[in-house]
């Protein structure tokens, strides 16, 4: 089942983000020739908790279903995840050794390890990555344990470990960190067909609106409710013709998180080192020829990278229930 309504928050996360870090493009101008969009300038990068709750929405369409087996899942979230992450990471390397050189920290052995999306203390060697390495211990935890105690346990386990995340290793502390945001996606899918009665705009205004609010609170609890109430929302929207671009947005909206930061700095690059006089009234049209030359690039790599991965994820996955039923018991 595919919920377009549930795409369009995916294309609202991730332009949200790519407005917030949209200033990366333009550091060689002085901070008061901008004139941004001051909602999406302040509160842009809660687009991430409203991408961290869309993943537990849509895990458990997956999770659900009848046919649903963990090596078949985790192996499609793997193919998901994976192609275009390393095919980022290493453009961003070769980049950066080019252009600037690799920072002490900006190691081989650093990169190699980034690749993994396991945890790292610090940012991974491509920063942006950071919000992966969560995506992708939420997967692992879903794979085991889902099986085992289905959604309400995933649920509990989620909050107990959000709960409890200071007092293990650092690894455990900073992953459980977002754990509420998956949490509250995961409820709404569980709600959300008693909840339809709600219709969209009123949810979603409330739980922005909500989310906003309570942005400098520094618990996350009260983030959680906001969340639920945006991915309601969002569940419940029905889609036309004049939303399908939002739609394929959506569809795009890994590519335009992975790739954003490459295009802002190369940006950055060129107007800094290689253009010797830029007005200060390009400033604003530069933010937007840049946005939209990261939605242009990422209807790209959806179509050579992310589309040809989640196909072969899919193959893979037939090929071993059919084997797997051939087999003799």
């Amino acid at each position: 089942m595919r919920l377009d309504g549930i795409q369009i928050g995916r294309a609202v996360a991730a332009l949200s983000v790519l407005y917030f870090h949209s200033w990366l493009a333009l550091v060689r101008f002085p901070e008061n020739a901008a004139y941004p969009i001051a909602p999406l300038a302040k509160f842009g990068e809660l687009g991430v908790d409203l991408f961290f709750a869309i993943s537990g929405f849509v895990i458990c369409m997956i999770a659900t279903k009848k046919t649903f087996s963990p090596i078949e899942f985790l192996t499609k979230r793997v193919l998901r995840i994976y192609p275009l992450w390393l095919f980022c990471l290493a453009t961003f390397a070769i980049l950066a050794a080019i252009w600037r050189g690799w920072q002490n920290y900006e190691t081989p052995t650093y990169f190699l390890y980034s690749a993994t999306l396991l945890p790292t203390k610090e940012l991974p060697f491509y920063g942006i990555g950071w919000t992966l390495q969560h995506e992708m211990a939420f997967y692992a935890l879903v794979t085991i344990l889902f099986p085992l105690v289905r959604l309400p346990g995933v649920i509990v386990a989620l909050i107990a470990s959000f709960a409890l995340r200071e007092y293990g290793p650092w690894y455990v502390s900073k992953l459980a960190a977002f754990h509420l945001e998956f949490a509250a996606g995961i409820l709404a899918y569980i709600l959300w067909p008693k909840l339809r009665w709600m219709g969209s705009l009123l949810p979603i205004a409330v739980g922005l609106i909500t989310l906003c609010a309570l942005f400098y609170y520094l618990s996350r609890l009260w983030v959680a409710p906001a969340l639920f109430l945006t991915i309601v929302g969002f569940a419940n929207l029905k889609t036309g013709p004049l939303t399908q671009w939002l739609v394929r947005t959506g569809d795009q909206s890994y590519s335009i998180y992975l790739i954003h930061p490459i295009i802002f700095w190369g940006c950055s690059a060129v107007t800094s080192k290689m253009v010797t006089h830029v007005p200060l009234w390009s400033l604003e049209p530069i933010r937007f020829a840049c946005i939209f030359l990261v939605v242009f690039v990422s209807r790209i790599t959806w179509k050579m990278i992310e589309r040809p991965s989640i196909h072969l994820g899919s193959r893979l996955a037939r090929r071993w229930s059919a084997e797997a039923e051939a087999a003799p018991a």
